[in-house]
């Protein structure tokens, strides 16, 4: 008889766990969350096999695993401005990769930091300029700037492409594939490109790694959230996320995943600014 009830205890138990695990996930994350995801290696991309890869696609699996989510990747090309839109709209739960300003913090939520997201300005090799530069140095010698149409970058940055665009003298790129075409393209279209290192290194190739450098000594390191709508997303399910980020951050997971997609020259030039204990923003 006490087997009997210790069994009929066992798989009560058995049953209700499953149970209230799924009402939980439930409450966390009512439905799949809509992930977009701008298809640039190394940070998002279609392998060989038709699968998604890459830095931010995998680092957002194993958040997402980890919070008990479920999600759809969204892939629809877009530019920056209007996936903050439909972000806004809430036409698209979260994107990745994204910077906290105080003008977003009206419509979204963000997580916590769940990598670094590297920008540095860069120079072909042959080009006849002084071997450190600053923003404020390529203004003062009347130099043209490749830059970003759109993206938050820090005041700074913002101050400094306003100046450019007004001195006619700055050449805005989409995606970081087309940036990086800019800065070889034949006229030139600048001597400087201001963009995301993890995907310039990947865009100039192996074949062109020689003819490039650092303009500036110092890479401008900045955290990267998830940002999420506001008008989709519940503050159970980014409590959740950040619980994620939270222990994958302690175990090492994520930062594991970060440094296996970065290119071991940009990895190497972070490491030799860390001994330097050089500034963390292009003046």
């Amino acid at each position: 008889m006490l087997k009997q009830l210790i069994l009929m205890v066992m798989v009560l138990a058995g049953f209700a766990c499953p149970a209230d695990a799924r009402a939980k996930a439930d409450t966390i994350c009512p439905q799949p969350l809509r992930v977009h995801l701008d298809l640039h290696a190394p940070s998002a991309y279609y392998d060989t096999s038709g699968q998604l890869r890459g830095m931010d696609v995998e680092m957002v699996q194993a958040i997402m695993q980890a919070a008990g989510c479920q999600w759809r990747w969204h892939v629809t090309p877009m530019t920056g401005a209007r996936i903050i839109k439909s972000l806004q709209d809430g036409d698209i739960d979260l994107m990745i990769r994204a910077s906290k300003t105080p003008d977003r913090d009206r419509f979204a939520w963000f997580s916590q930091p769940y990598r670094q997201e590297i920008v540095g300005l860069y120079a072909r090799v042959h080009s006849d300029l002084p071997q450190s530069l600053t923003l404020a140095d390529a203004l003062r010698l009347g130099l043209r700037l490749i830059g970003p149409a759109s993206g938050w970058y820090g005041i700074e940055f913002e101050q400094y492409r306003n100046r450019f665009r007004q001195e006619k003298r700055y050449t805005a790129y989409p995606d970081a594939k087309i940036g990086t075409e800019l800065l070889f393209a034949t006229p030139s279209r600048g001597e400087l490109v201001l963009i995301d290192a993890d995907l310039f290194y990947h865009f100039v190739g192996p074949d062109r790694v020689m003819d490039i450098r650092q303009a500036s000594p110092n890479l401008h390191i900045t955290p990267a959230h998830l940002m999420a709508s506001q008008k989709t997303v519940g503050p159970a399910t980014m409590a959740a996320l950040n619980k994620a980020i939270r222990r994958l951050q302690q175990s090492g997971e994520l930062q594991q995943l970060e440094q296996s997609y970065r290119p071991q020259l940009l990895r190497d030039q972070l490491d030799g600014q860390a001994k330097l204990g050089a500034a963390h923003r292009i003046r």
